[in-house]
């Protein structure tokens, strides 16, 4: 009696595992390809001061980026993962604080992200990945950046165009750590749904809908 429960309880550990590999390979095969992403509102928490961040006087606080992210999967043959490539253009508005005004300003900025790493699927909804810190570059456009003030002022525009050079040179030191640092802290692609060509996935608490290329 006892041999065939420990035997039952064998099947049945086989047929778990056997179906859990089968929701893994599943994913694995649907995901594979490149994946077209919407402009979408990233959500973050507010980011922590950093002396690094203060620069003639300036200094960025936390604010709002938009991103439109494109995934590459690439699935490695009898495996259920394989290597990732991820590209996306970005815009960036902080609140900027200057000596130089007590009145707030937003600078607004636009640039890329680029990042390689692996992943494999779990499950039937969930893809962990591991980027590599040496392959991921942040591109600042420092062409892009335009200033306006946070708050209705009767401050004279004049200023935000003497500030523009000043704030233009901080920028990219302020901006490429704080993102190079979100994108390393991306470990799990959660809650995949994949229809067709269509795709939704979590990525950071953020909901993301994608469309196969």
């Amino acid at each position: 009696m006892k041999i065939k429960m420990l035997m039952a309880a064998a099947l049945t550990a086989a047929l778990a595992l056997s179906s859990c590999s089968s929701e893994e390979a599943k994913l694995a095969g649907a995901i594979a390809g490149t994946w077209n992403g919407t402009t979408t509102q990233m959500s973050h928490r507010k980011d922590k001061p950093d002396k690094k961040d203060r620069r003639d006087g300036n200094r960025m606080d936390a604010g709002e980026m938009t991103c439109t992210p494109t995934l590459t999967f690439v699935r490695t043959d009898g495996t259920n993962g394989g290597t990732i490539d991820i590209s996306a253009n970005y815009t960036l508005t902080r609140g900027v604080e200057s000596v130089a005004t007590a009145t707030p300003i937003s600078a607004t900025v636009n640039g890329s992200i680029k990042a390689s790493g692996t992943w494999t699927a779990h499950d039937d909804d969930e893809v962990t990945i591991n980027l590599d810190p040496t392959k991921t570059v942040v591109d600042v456009d420092t062409t892009s950046v335009s200033l306006n003030y946070a708050q209705l002022t009767d401050a004279p525009k004049d200023s935000l165009a003497s500030m523009r050079s000043r704030v233009i040179s901080n920028i990219p030191d302020v901006v490429k750590p704080m993102l190079e640092a979100r994108v390393m802290k991306m470990r799990k692609l959660d809650d995949i749904k994949i229809s067709g060509n269509a795709m939704t996935l979590e990525a950071g608490h953020t909901l993301i809908s994608f469309t196969k290329r």
